[in-house]
């Protein structure tokens, strides 16, 4: 496994280069943790492909039910598509051709639909599947909304609870401890033949720490395994499109 903090560009470029991509995946994506309030989700992707076809996407879907299987624990995961509006008929020619993708194959009875970036943190579902543009914009707000919420939240404790810092302290630390980023540790390049984890550009210590674990854990489920078996489940949405 490689775990690492440097250039996100550079871990999934250096991911590629070195590992071969898994048996039947297209594009590999880069996989996120995020909060909810039903338990946390998996955004997949988070900037490893920019540009990606319905049948990326559709992989995305694939991985990203494995991973919030078997990592996040979610028996039947549910699976939803980032779209400006729930109606079948929104988004671009990308979403809509994702949409119809999905219902067609073995996905569709785990498939919500589409969904809107305020139903992430709802917990609407278990997994979201998005272009890497889309997916790495949503993260990066989330990122400084959080930032920003805490910051506010610490300032009202401390200037209306000042005979009970001690509480508003525990408070803040149980939610950092639920929240913040350090404690997923990092996201996984999932698609390529090996475990790559990629961490935040300001990760300390108790983030790498995790980031391991993660590394590990993803090592004992053996999940490209996982990922490959479910690929081949539906072998007649794998084009070879290079």
């Amino acid at each position: 496994a490689i775990v690492g903090a440097g250039n996100t560009g550079a871990m999934v470029a250096g991911g590629l280069r070195l590992k071969l991509f898994l048996s039947h995946v297209r594009r590999p994506g880069i996989a996120a943790i995020m909060p909810a309030l039903k338990g946390p989700c998996v955004l997949i992707d988070v900037g490893a492909n920019v540009s990606p076809k319905p049948e990326h996407l559709f992989q995305y879907g694939v991985m990203g039910s494995i991973f919030a299987k078997h990592i996040l624990q979610r028996e039947q995961p549910k699976i939803g598509l980032m779209n400006i509006g729930a109606e079948e008929a929104k988004g671009h020619d990308l979403a809509k051709e994702t949409h119809a993708l999905i219902n067609a194959g073995h996905l569709k009875d785990r498939f919500i639909g589409n969904i809107e970036g305020r139903d992430i943190n709802k917990g609407e579902c278990d997994v979201v599947v998005a272009d890497g543009f889309v997916g790495n914009v949503v993260l990066k707000v989330c990122e400084g909304m959080y930032d920003f919420m805490m910051r506010m939240t610490a300032k009202e404790l401390q200037d209306h609870l000042r005979g009970e810092l001690p509480l508003a302290q525990r408070a803040l630390d149980n939610l950092t401890k639920r929240y913040d980023y350090h404690e997923t540790g990092g996201a996984p390049l999932l698609g390529i033949d090996g475990i790559c984890i990629i961490c935040h550009g300001s990760s300390q210590d108790r983030a790498i720490e995790n980031a391991l674990a993660m590394a590990a854990r993803y090592a004992r489920v053996r999940l490209n395994a996982l990922i490959v078996k479910e690929l081949e489940a539906d072998p007649a949405l794998m084009p070879a499109d290079g």
